[in-house]
């Protein structure tokens, strides 16, 4: 399957050291997912959608603080 073209904004490569067991299992997921979905979700895929809900929360919990103060 070709690589395609995933991320339409600029970007900054980040190198990233997780433990064995946690690659393993996101690895597990990625496939499951381009099996289930047929589209291809790779490990960074699910990586980058953590790395957002994340932020998400953060940007709504300093929203709230803000509101609050």
């Amino acid at each position: 399957m070709v690589r395609p073209i995933k991320l339409n904004k600029e970007t900054k490569t980040y190198n990233l050291t997780i433990p064995i067991d946690d690659f393993n299992e996101l690895s597990k997921y990625s496939h499951l997912h381009t099996q289930r979905y047929n589209v291809q979700v790779s490990v960074a895929d699910l990586i980058r959608s953590a790395v957002s809900l994340y932020l998400e929360d953060m940007r709504q919990e300093e929203e709230q603080r803000n509101v609050t103060v």
